[in-house]
């Protein structure tokens, strides 16, 4: 058996990388430390904020919520609040809401829990089997990930956040960034940053995340050792996404050869720093949506896109005529593309104006 390096005890925590054993109390001092070390390095928080955790419901989020509100209690000038995004995963969904509502009412956080029924009148399930009618090529996790981000960041402005504060660890980080290298798309690396987002559009809510340098394997422990994790539950889209197979990638490499990880997140810090040097900004030019007024790096942000294709937005002669013109070819581009999905899906021929425009796979 293991024993902690600083008393002696037996380990609940054994870090191969560090040669390092942790008991209980010592591993729990050792992750706050870490934690705080993120957040003073890369000036996370100010001495006064309204602190939105955007909670999910799994351990990492729940390990963030509650090592926040814990440490909100030394700050005076922090007020943390919760914000759970509902997509409407049947049989994955619905355990993770009572696992978060459970953890909210003990730590007595305010909360909201917004729903894509309520907000885009679709379940995810159901925009899936949407998308897949209308032969769109997007993965559940492309739906998933703009609508969320779309919704988190409309739901924390409206809660009066002054930032959103997202429960990502190291794994996650590492994970997008080997996504994005074998993508060869730096913009994307970019963003990756520890904050991220154009911070100065009025209606954009800064995004932290406190466990950049954290493992995921810490924070599982953390929320185990506080009981907020009572249970297993994955995403049934997960295997479905390219992430899947990245992650297997990564931690068969961590295994073999212990501080990939760690190496992984110190050339990515490096990347970024290139990347600044070269004037590559991940945020890009910041506009206001011409359709929504949200945030967004096109005349068209990518959830009207989407809802476009999907047809669950419509938009009228009038409507379309009074768009800029960047904006209104963003959107008929996305309707021919519609339209010639749907001649696929149900079998029909495209027209020749159609079979000469080809298909780009998307529309942002």
């Amino acid at each position: 058996m293991a024993r902690c390096s600083v008393c002696g005890r037996p380990a609940v925590y054994v870090d191969r990388a560090g040669g390092v054993a942790f008991c209980e109390k010592h591993f729990l001092e050792y992750f706050d430390r870490k934690v705080r070390r993120t957040i003073r390095r890369f000036r996370l928080f100010r001495p006064r904020e309204r602190i939105v955790v955007a909670v999910s419901g799994g351990k990492d989020s729940l390990a963030l919520l509650h090592y926040l509100v814990r440490l909100s209690r030394r700050v005076p000038g922090w007020e943390v609040k919760a914000l759970l995004v509902d997509e409407g995963i049947k049989g994955y969904r619905e355990y993770t809401i009572k696992r978060f509502e459970r953890v909210a009412g003990e730590l007595g956080v305010e909360y909201r829990i917004v729903r894509f029924r309520d907000e885009l009148g679709y379940t995810l399930d159901e925009i899936v089997r949407l998308g897949a009618e209308r032969g769109l090529p997007y993965k559940p996790c492309t739906y998933c990930g703009v609508f969320r981000r779309y919704l988190m960041n409309k739901a924390a402005r409206e809660m009066g956040a002054t930032v959103v504060a997202t429960g990502h660890n190291l794994d996650d980080i590492v994970q997008t960034y080997l996504m994005n290298v074998l993508g060869n798309d730096w913009e994307k690396v970019a963003r990756l940053g520890p904050v991220s987002g154009p911070a100065s559009h009025p209606r954009f809510v800064r995004k932290v995340k406190p466990f950049y340098e954290v493992l995921e394997k810490e924070t599982t422990l953390y929320a185990v050792l506080h009981g907020l994790y009572d249970g297993f539950e994955e995403c049934p889209y997960a295997p479905l996404g390219e992430r899947w197979e990245i992650r297997r990638l990564i931690n068969r490499l961590e295994e073999q050869r212990p501080g990939t990880k760690y190496s992984l997140l110190r050339s990515l810090l490096n990347a970024l720093e290139i990347l600044r040097r070269a004037g590559v900004a991940g945020d890009g030019e910041v506009r206001s949506c011409a359709i929504c007024g949200e945030p967004s790096a096109h005349p068209v942000c990518r959830a009207c896109l989407l809802r476009i294709e999907l047809g669950i937005l419509e938009l009228s002669e009038e409507q379309l005529e009074k768009l800029p013109r960047e904006a209104r070819e963003m959107v008929l581009h996305a309707l021919r593309l519609r339209e010639k999905r749907r001649r696929r899906a149900s079998g029909g021929a495209a027209s020749p104006a159609d079979r000469g425009r080809g298909d780009s796979g998307g529309a942002g």
